[in-house]
């Protein structure tokens, strides 16, 4: 009975994280059967956590902008805080770097500030932010429509003010993970700006926490080879990275702080 009760937080804290959760997903999150999966979601449909759509479901809980924010980031710091913490330590001084929008973005545009003469570019307001008054970081926003959920910009004036730059590295927070279906994201537009993104770098730094694994959101943002590095947290089985290795990817466990 704990272990239904856990299953259940543990999605509906996905469905604070992205809106929308995938019956597959969760099967293998949680290695369980889809009939197990399917009876969660019908119970949190009659709590009204849920509408249930085909493959998958969707909150319906009310969510303003700041709140959903504010969860995402009190939502395993100890892993963020060593996730970002590691993926700053492979930015050196001098590089020209793209910053992905997230929460824990956010943390690693905090460590950035140590370097000297670095280039950042970013769509994230809040990392935007971070970084404005720091004399070492020459520091680019990218225009476009904002949107609320993530305080980010997107769309296609993102991508076409994206079109001046070029980067030595990408830094990037990724909405699930699968060797099979590669990097995926919730949100269609944000998922084309990624693409774009990872156009623009020669390495693609990807950041996901043990709950990202497993997991397929709607929109596709690219195959998991093209990452140059993985970091992830320790509460990540060890089968699990293994895949990823196989690729030609250089995975990083770390330790929560």
């Amino acid at each position: 009975m704990r272990m239904l009760h856990t299953r259940r937080e543990s999605i509906k804290d996905m469905l604070d994280s992205s809106g929308f959760v995938n019956v597959q997903s969760l099967v293998n999150r949680f290695q369980v059967s889809s009939e197990t999966i399917r009876r969660d979601l019908e119970y949190l449909e009659r709590e009204g956590v849920v509408k249930r759509i085909h493959g998958g479901a969707v909150s319906i809980r009310p969510r303003t902008a700041e709140s959903a924010y504010h969860t995402r980031q009190q939502l395993r710091p100890g892993e963020k805080l060593a996730i970002a913490q590691a993926a700053a330590e492979l930015i050196e001084d001098g590089d020209t770097v793209l910053l992905a929008p997230g929460t824990t973005a956010l943390e690693v545009a905090g460590f950035l500030r140590r370097r000297r003469d670095l280039t950042v570019i970013t769509n994230s307001l809040p990392a935007a932010m971070e970084l404005a008054n720091c004399p070492t970081v020459e520091l680019f926003c990218l225009g476009g429509r904002v949107r609320g959920d993530d305080f980010s910009t997107t769309g296609i004036t993102a991508v076409e003010h994206l079109g001046m730059f070029n980067a030595s590295k990408l830094v990037l927070g990724i909405g699930g993970i699968t060797p099979e279906c590669g990097l995926t994201d919730p949100h269609m537009d944000e998922a084309g700006l990624l693409r774009a993104f990872i156009d623009k770098a020669q390495c693609v730094i990807g950041m996901a926490d043990h709950s990202k694994f497993g997991t397929v959101s709607v929109y596709n943002v690219c195959p998991a080879h093209r990452l140059t590095h993985l970091i992830t947290d320790s509460g990540t089985p060890w089968d699990q990275c293994q895949p990823y290795r196989d690729l030609g990817v250089q995975v990083h466990v770390v330790d929560p702080c």
